[in-house]
């Protein structure tokens, strides 16, 4: 059974999550689907405690989603006017959950993403005790080229137990069954946090996160040592 033993050794809670957004800059554009799971270690079972699954109407008055986050993700202006929360219900909501005693670890795939976009939706929250990791950095010491989330899936066999559907739940299931996997395979996860690789080809991410190491970690054919020992 897995316990992802060396997380919930040291943190009580996995806050797992995705976004979808309307483009690929944080500072111009804004989070319309949030997806997040609180998962707890309860007598060496783990269970999914707390749960957002939140459309976010459009700050902007007027505006409009561009055709191809329509395409990609299925979301439409008229669900997010008829079903989304306004922003600071959305905001709020997602505080309320960070803001739980204890020591939480935030985990997504392709982590710097998201977390730039969150850097402006809780401007002016504050919150103690959050660490953070991304799955796609442990899964590039795992598997060779490509490492999109659905390949992911597929490596560790999840494709009739999950869905990567480019929805903001949907797709944080499959990362934390990919995370569990992980850990079933190699329990050192412990060992990515607040560790992100980079695609040297690009840089460092210009904008970085507080208390994050990051390192460069090009694409290999052959899988070598990990990350962290480099």
């Amino acid at each position: 059974m897995n316990t992802l033993k060396s997380i919930y050794d040291n943190y009580d809670y996995i806050i797992c999550l995705d976004t979808e957004t309307t483009g690929l800059d944080p500072k111009k554009c804004q989070i319309i689907d949030l997806g997040v799971i609180c998962a707890e270690r309860i007598r060496d079972e783990i269970l999914i405690t707390d749960e957002i699954n939140a459309l976010i109407k459009l700050q902007e008055k007027g505006a409009k989603l561009p055709q191809e986050i329509i395409s990609l993700t299925h979301i439409t202006d008229e669900m997010l006017e008829k079903e989304g929360l306004n922003f600071e219900q959305a905001r709020n909501l997602f505080a309320e959950m960070l803001n739980k005693p204890g020591k939480k670890l935030i985990a997504t795939y392709n982590a710097q993403f998201d977390l730039g976009f969150l850097r402006y939706f809780l401007k002016g929250c504050k919150f103690s005790d959050l660490a953070f990791l991304d799955i796609l950095t442990i899964y590039k010491d795992r598997a060779v080229y490509p490492h999109k989330l659905f390949q992911a899936v597929t490596h560790y066999n999840l494709d009739d137990k999950v869905q990567n559907t480019h929805r903001a739940l949907d797709d944080t299931l499959a990362c934390f069954e990919v995370l569990k996997s992980m850990s079933d395979e190699k329990d050192d996860i412990i060992k990515y946090v607040n560790l992100f690789g980079y695609n040297p080809k690009y840089g460092a991410p210009e904008i970085k996160i507080k208390g994050i190491t990051y390192k460069s970690q090009p694409y290999v054919d052959i899988i070598g040592k990990p990350l962290y020992e480099d």
